[in-house]
């Protein structure tokens, strides 16, 4: 953990920014999951395009060319 009085550089700040970022558009991912599976994929769409998920993420998500969940053979 980082103490205030540590020096933190604009790499470091951007490096944060980006995970910061993923981590977002992750959750994001997650809900689009979820209402594919609850609603429909145009909704799950609709959402993903809303909240500024990239294009090429939303098709591999919604079109099924993800990683299977773990424990899910």
């Amino acid at each position: 953990m980082r103490s205030r009085n540590d020096n933190i550089t604009i790499a470091d700040m951007e490096t944060r920014d980006c995970a910061r970022q993923d981590d977002l558009t992750a959750q994001k991912v997650e809900v689009g999951i979820i209402f594919q599976e609850m609603l429909d994929t145009a909704t799950a769409a609709a959402y993903l395009e809303k909240n500024k998920v990239p294009i090429a993420t939303a098709l591999r998500v919604l079109t099924g060319s993800r990683r299977k969940k773990a424990g899910a053979r």
